[in-house]
């Protein structure tokens, strides 16, 4: 092994990438359930289950600990496919993540809106939708492939306004590490490709780059909670801020009780998406916060607070992780998501989370080396 492996930036690195992608598979059994209905169907959630995917979908019987019927893109014919999830394995927000993290680490570094593309284009193939891959995915790649130009393919996005952007971003918070303002403006440069941005209510693309920003802020060696909600925070306009900091404020007054949170985040987003990029930010912020960036709490915590629960899951952990690094994170359950990767015939990707970390570790490196250089020739002037 090499000694990078024990550098702390590449342990904190490893600890987003690792917890990101268990809060993802966590999260993803009781996806669009109320606290009250995960509850009665499946009790106390602290494990990572096997997901059968239906078609047509059905709801869980209380003994049925299987059925999920609210992916409505793996559950619906045409593309569905009825399939078991083992433990472990994840789903379409984490093959975005894939795609994005394996154009910055063949590259080496910083990404363009043209090398996502070319990624889309040569890692998806037309046979992997309906298992991890799902319908919203489906715009993505016809449109590259159609010759539509990447920075307007997000204006055909199906499911615009919601926070599957966010969730392919977050390697270029790591790519950035410690510069939360170019990883913010990278975000909402790439994030065209998924959402659009000047639409009134749609803040998914300021959201991606609010959380790239948080990302990076993790990343550095004095981060805290704070600091890291904080660059989140900065990055967002008058309207999203005010809902991202009200959710702050009701995390505190829930203490360390992540299902009093989840009833009171349902009571204030009764009828609407649940996947609303900016409830998802704000949210998993607060479970940051309640969780004092234990990664085991954050992920656990996400996933009994009802609603869009793999996100919130995702988004929390990974940011945990960021912060304490892999060795904070439950080390059986990396080693489970690992097996599932590698064995995965699905993804986009078989890169394990200790793969992915090396890659975008080297990645960041040589972001930092470049920005070393430029420093270099501008000082040779003074």
């Amino acid at each position: 092994m090499q000694d990078y492996h024990n550098n702390l930036l590449f342990k904190k690195i490893h600890g987003y990438i690792a917890a990101g992608s268990i809060g993802n598979s966590m999260g993803e059994l009781m996806e669009g359930y109320t606290v009250e209905e995960r509850q009665q169907y499946w009790g106390w959630v602290d494990y990572l289950p096997e997901v059968t995917k239906h078609t047509p979908p059905r709801l869980p019987s209380v003994n049925d600990r299987a059925a999920n019927p609210f992916d409505t893109g793996l559950g619906h014919p045409p593309i569905g496919h009825p399939h078991t999830r083992i433990p472990g394995t994840t789903e379409d927000g984490e093959e975005r993540f894939r795609i994005l993290s394996t154009a910055i680490i063949e590259k080496g570094g910083r990404i363009d809106l043209w090398d996502l593309a070319k990624a889309w284009s040569t890692l998806v193939k037309p046979e992997m939708f309906g298992w991890q891959l799902g319908s919203q995915d489906q715009v993505i790649y016809y449109s590259i492939k159609a010759g539509v130009v990447p920075w307007e393919v997000g204006r055909c996005a199906s499911w615009p306004g919601l926070y599957g952007t966010t969730k392919m971003m977050g390697a270029v918070g790591v790519v950035n590490a410690c510069y939360p303002e170019q990883a913010a403006k990278d975000a909402m440069e790439l994030a065209r490709i998924k959402d659009v941005r000047g639409v009134p209510g749609n803040y998914a693309v300021e959201v991606a780059g609010a959380h790239c920003a948080g990302v990076a802020e993790a990343l550095k060696p004095n981060a805290t909670i704070d600091s890291v909600i904080q660059a989140a925070a900065n990055v967002l306009g008058p309207t999203p801020r005010r809902e991202f900091e009200e959710v702050q404020e009701l995390a505190r007054r829930c203490g360390k009780d992540p299902e009093l949170y989840g009833k009171e985040l349902q009571r204030k987003y009764e009828n609407r998406q649940v996947s609303n990029a900016v409830e998802i930010l704000s949210a998993a912020y607060g479970i940051l916060y309640m969780a004092d960036a234990d990664p085991r709490n954050a992920i656990i915590y996400a996933v009994n607070s009802g609603r869009d629960t793999d996100c919130r899951a995702h988004t929390a952990g990974s940011l945990a992780g960021a912060l304490q690094g892999i060795d904070a994170v439950p080390a059986e359950w990396v080693e489970t998501v690992d097996h599932a990767m590698k064995i995965n015939e699905h993804t986009t990707s078989n890169r394990t989370s200790l793969e992915t970390a090396e890659g975008l570790y080297k990645a960041a490196l040589q972001n930092i080396q470049k920005m070393k250089d430029v420093v270099t020739q501008v000082e040779s002037y003074l």
